[in-house]
C-alpha cells in the first residue's frame, strides 16, 4: 500500500491551520488549532520551515506563517518536505539502489509510472483539497 506517514497527514492540517490565521502562530497555537501535541506540531513546523514553505518571526507577536499561498503549495512539496521524497520502488530514484536494475524488465516502466505520480501530486494544490466543491483534475504533461 502506498501511504503517507501520519506526520505528513498532520503537516497538511498544520498548513490549513496556518492558512486560516491572519497573524503568525506559535507551535502551541498550532497544536491547539489542530489537536496535535505541541512537540509534534513543533517538529512539523520546523520541517516545513526547512523546506521553505513556512517562515518564522521572533518576538512577542512572532510565530510561523506561510510564505506561499495555498494555491501555490503542491501536495508534492508537502510530501517531499516531510518524507524526503517519494518513490514506488528504490530504483525509480536511484539505479544504484538495486543490484538487479540492469537485468530488470520493470525498472524503466516503474520510473515512468513514478514520474506520472509525482507530476500528478505537483498539479494538485492545498487549495484544491480544501475546496469540497472543486473538482480535482490532474494535468500531467509529458
Amino acid at each position: 500500500m502506498l501511504k503517507m506517514s501520519k506526520l505528513t497527514e498532520y503537516a497538511f492540517m498544520v498548513i490549513m491551520a496556518l492558512k486560516k490565521s491572519d497573524v503568525p502562530a506559535s507551535a502551541e497555537q498550532v497544536a491547539r488549532a489542530t489537536g496535535l501535541e505541541t512537540p509534534t506540531a513543533s517538529k512539523i513546523l520546523k520541517q516545513l520551515k526547512k523546506a521553505g514553505l513556512l517562515a518564522a518571526k521572533r518576538g512577542a507577536t512572532g510565530g510561523y506563517f506561510l510564505v506561499k499561498s495555498k494555491q501555490d503549495i503542491s501536495l508534492h512539496e508537502v510530501i517531499k518536505a516531510m518524507e524526503g521524497g517519494m518513490s514506488l520502488t528504490d530504483c525509480a530514484e536511484d539505479d544504484a539502489a538495486c543490484h538487479l536494475t540492469d537485468a530488470c524488465y520493470m525498472s524503466a516502466g516503474m520510473k515512468r509510472v513514478n514520474q506520472v505520480i509525482l507530476k500528478a501530486l505537483e498539479s494538485v494544490t492545498v487549495s484544491d483539497i480544501l475546496d469540497d466543491q472543486k473538482k480535482i483534475t490532474l494535468q500531467i504533461k509529458p
